[in-house]
C-alpha cells in the first residue's frame, strides 16, 4: 500500500460484528494475532516505531527493557503471509491485531500490506496517531483502531483455536476435517519472539501445537493457512 493511495482520518467509525466479505456459505478463518509489538517512540524528526534494530540503545538504557519486546517485524513478516494468501483473496479471511499495549486493530481483507519493513512501520506509527487509515482511491478504510474485547467482534458461537509449542500436537491435515463445516473458525496467533500469548488468554476455547518444532508467527499461519485452502480446494 503506497504512501501517496492512502490518507487518514480520526472520525470514528464501528467495525460491524457480522464479518465483512462474508461467503455465502460462512466458511471463514479469523486470524487474532497477539501481543505485536507496536510502540511508538518520538525521534528529532518524527514518531517512530520502536524496533530492537534502529532502538538498541533506547530499549535497553531509557526503558531499561528486553530487546525481544520490540519486534514489530513479526508483525509485518506475519501480516504479508496473511494479505497474501488465496484465502484472503477469495474473502475467507479476517485479521485482528491486539498489541502488548492493549491496542485493537482491524485489518481490512482489501489492505495490501507495504513491502517494505520502513514504510510498514511508518504506515503503523501514522495508525496509532490517527487512529484509522483510508484508501484515498475509494475512501475505504483499510486499518482502524477499534474497541476491546475482540470477542465482540468475533461471530457468536465460534470456535477459537489457541495455538502454542506446549499444547497438544496435532497434524492439520487430520485436525482441519473435523473442525465445524460451514462456520466461522478463530486461531489466536502470538506475534512473539517468545512467550506463548496464542494460549495464555481468557477466550479460547481449546489449544494446539502444529509442528514439534518451535514456529515463526508467518510460518505458524501460512501452515494453518494451506491446510484450509487445500481443505477448501482454493488454488
Amino acid at each position: 500500500m503506497e504512501k501517496r493511495k492512502e490518507s487518514s482520518e480520526q472520525e470514528e467509525e464501528s467495525v460491524p460484528r457480522v464479518i465483512e466479505g462474508a461467503t455465502e456459505d460462512n466458511r471463514k478463518i479469523i486470524f487474532v494475532l497477539e501481543q505485536a509489538s507496536l510502540h511508538l517512540m518520538k525521534s528529532k524528526k518524527k514518531l517512530e516505531i520502536v524496533n530492537s534494530d534502529d532502538h538498541r540503545q533506547y530499549i535497553t538504557t531509557k526503558l531499561k527493557r528486553d530487546l525481544t519486546h520490540f519486534r514489530p517485524d513479526i508483525l509485518h513478516q506475519t501480516l504479508l503471509m496473511l494479505m497474501d494468501s488465496p484465502l484472503n483473496k477469495t474473502g475467507h479471511l479476517t485479521v485482528y491485531v491486539n498489541t502488548d499495549e492493549n491496542v485493537l486493530i482491524h485489518i481490512n481483507p482489501a489492505t495490501k500490506i507495504p513491502r517494505t519493513f520502513k514504510r510498514f512501520s511508518s504506515l503503523m506509527a501514522q495508525l496509532l496517531v490517527k487512529m484509522k487509515i483510508r484508501a484515498v482511491s475509494t475512501s475505504e478504510t483499510l486499518l482502524k483502531v477499534i474497541k476491546h474485547p475482540v470477542t465482540s467482534h468475533i461471530p457468536f458461537g465460534a470456535l477459537k483455536i489457541g495455538t502454542s509449542s506446549k499444547a497438544r500436537l496435532v497434524k492439520l491435515k487430520e485436525f482441519v476435517p473435523k473442525l465445524p463445516e460451514n462456520q466461522p473458525i478463530v486461531f489466536v496467533v502470538g506475534a512473539v519472539a517468545k512467550g506463548n500469548p496464542g494460549m495464555e488468554n481468557d477466550y479460547i476455547d481449546d489449544c494446539i501445537c502444529i509442528s514439534k518444532f518451535g514456529l515463526s508467527a508467518a510460518y505458524c499461519v501460512s501452515k494453518i493457512l494451506i491446510a484450509f485452502e487445500d481443505h477448501w480446494n482454493i488454488e
